[in-house]
């Protein structure tokens, strides 16, 4: 599994990723200080960020598992609201 660095920089770059997968996902967000929960209905998840408490909360992406463009934008804002990535 990647870096942390490798992974912001690939969940960053521009156009948005195709290819990043939950478990990557899961692997930064571990690396970022996030807890990873079910979120109240069906395929819904979400990650709390400890130090700051704020959450980010979706669906999976289904059948597949790659994030859908929509996913990747709503974690670039989280990431961004965390202080893991500038603006």
């Amino acid at each position: 599994m990647p870096n942390k660095d490798a992974l912001i920089k690939k969940l960053m770059s521009k156009p948005a990723p195709k290819n990043f997968t939950m478990r990557e996902l899961d692997a930064l967000m571990r690396k970022c200080g996030c807890r990873k929960f079910s979120g109240g209905r069906g395929s819904g998840i979400g990650y709390l960020h400890e130090e700051s408490g704020r959450v980010v909360q979706f669906d999976a992406p289904h059948p597949g598992n790659e994030l859908y463009r929509y996913h990747v934008n709503m974690v670039k804002a989280f990431f961004e609201e965390i202080g893991e990535v500038k603006p």
